[in-house]
């Protein structure tokens, strides 16, 4: 269950990471948002209806999620249960509500997820095109949507079948499909971009935070 939700995380951060933005025209070219400054992070909710084989409803999750470039990810669940996880370079984490850090995944492989994530909101999609088969549409005037598809040696291709994501300024949905018929439909909201620093109550949930 633990790898299902780090999976699910890492394939969010890298379809809001690469095609999220401030309030900015979509490319012309490519039919992407212009991806984060370094100096600016991006402050959301999110609603995670999941679909699952067997079950006449989805089950529901929402909350708020933070990404910085400089910093990482923060994906804190508010429904139906509190919950933090923490993304950054020295690892992932959950945090407690007392504010102990529990770490999930460290090492290379983490790390060499955050570089990605770097690369993405660097503008250099190199990274993400070699694990994914990707299609662009504009569906009309400022709105896109974007079909990946997983390579058949990329390491997401036993976990996912499809990713759709669809926009304008903004990633507005993202909906997983998976090898089992289960599948996850994320719809985002509330989305502004800000300028560093990031406000204290997100800026001590990473590593190197603002102290208590």
């Amino acid at each position: 269950m633990i790898r299902r939700f780090l999976v699910l995380i890492k394939l969010c951060a890298i379809v809001i990471v690469g095609l999220s933005t401030g309030q900015r025209a979509l490319h012309a070219e490519t039919v992407k948002p212009a991806p984060l400054d370094e100096n600016e992070y991006l402050h959301g909710t999110f609603e995670l209806a999941r679909h699952l084989d067997g079950f006449e409803k989805p089950l529901l999750s929402r909350g708020e999620f933070v990404i910085s470039p400089q910093n990482g990810l923060i994906w804190k669940t508010t429904f139906p249960f509190p919950g933090i996880t923490v993304l950054e370079g020295d690892g992932i984490f959950t945090i407690t509500p007392n504010g102990d850090r529990n770490a999930l995944a460290s090492g290379s492989e983490t790390r060499q997820f955050v570089s990605m994530i770097s690369s993405v909101l660097s503008g250099n999609w190199d990274t993400l095109q070699s694990q994914f088969n990707i299609a662009e549409n504009i569906t009309q005037s400022n709105t896109w949507e974007a079909i990946l598809t997983p390579n058949t040696n990329s390491a997401v291709a036993t976990q996912v079948n499809r990713i759709a994501a669809s926009g304008d300024i903004f990633v507005r949905t993202v909906t997983i499909e998976k090898p089992s018929s289960d599948r996850d439909v994320i719809t985002f909201d509330d989305q502004v971009v800000g300028m560093l620093p990031l406000p204290p109550e997100f800026a001590k949930l990473f590593t190197d935070g603002i102290p208590e």
